[in-house]
């Protein structure tokens, strides 16, 4: 058993030496420009040991993304579906947003990460916490499509809002955005 655990801490830590790597490339470069060599060469680690956990660096990007979607936005549907307040638990995430700037603008910025695709795949409770407050009256292609304008509407503003160093606080940022949702969901 132990000999398993060890295995498992030594993938760890090349998980992590390689997304640190990664992170520190991008602040100075784009991803494009970044070759598996370099990774590897900034990592400690050769391109046998990279392979064996990665396809390529976009993989890792991807992955540390996929990570901070489910810090961020996952915590907020759970919060949310075990009853908590909405205002509450989206100001908690924007203000983690904001003390993980460097961070965020690097996720956003890449050109290759889809964070809309990468949240719907995340986040499929999204949808349904959505049409659970349309009106009854509506079908469900038309509450599948609110729900899509609502999420891809409040990441624009969250993306606009981080590119512009969180100019407002998370707590008007959140105002903002529970006010644009509440009058298309009330709709």
């Amino acid at each position: 058993m132990s000999e398993k655990n060890n295995a498992n801490q030594r993938v760890m830590l090349t998980k992590r030496l390689i997304r640190e790597a990664l992170l520190t490339m991008l602040m100075t470069r784009n991803i494009n420009k970044i070759s598996i060599r370099e990774l590897c060469q900034v990592a400690g680690i050769n391109r046998t040991t990279f392979y064996n956990h990665y396809g390529s660096q976009y993989d890792v990007l991807n992955e540390i993304a996929e990570m901070y979607v489910q810090s961020t936005s996952f915590t907020v549907i759970n919060d949310i579906a075990a009853g908590k307040n909405i205002n509450e638990c989206l100001t908690r995430v924007l203000q983690y947003m904001k003390d993980n700037l460097a961070f965020a603008k690097l996720v956003i910025d890449q050109d290759n990460y889809d964070l809309i695709t990468h949240i719907k795949i995340s986040l499929p409770q999204f949808d349904h916490m959505v049409m659970k407050h349309l009106p009854e009256n509506l079908d469900l292609e038309e509450k599948k499509a609110i729900a899509s304008y609502v999420q891809y509407g409040t990441v624009r503003l969250l993306k606009e809002w981080i590119l512009s160093d969180c100019l407002k606080s998370p707590e008007e940022e959140v105002k903002l955005i529970l006010n644009i949702a509440g009058r298309v969901i009330g709709n």
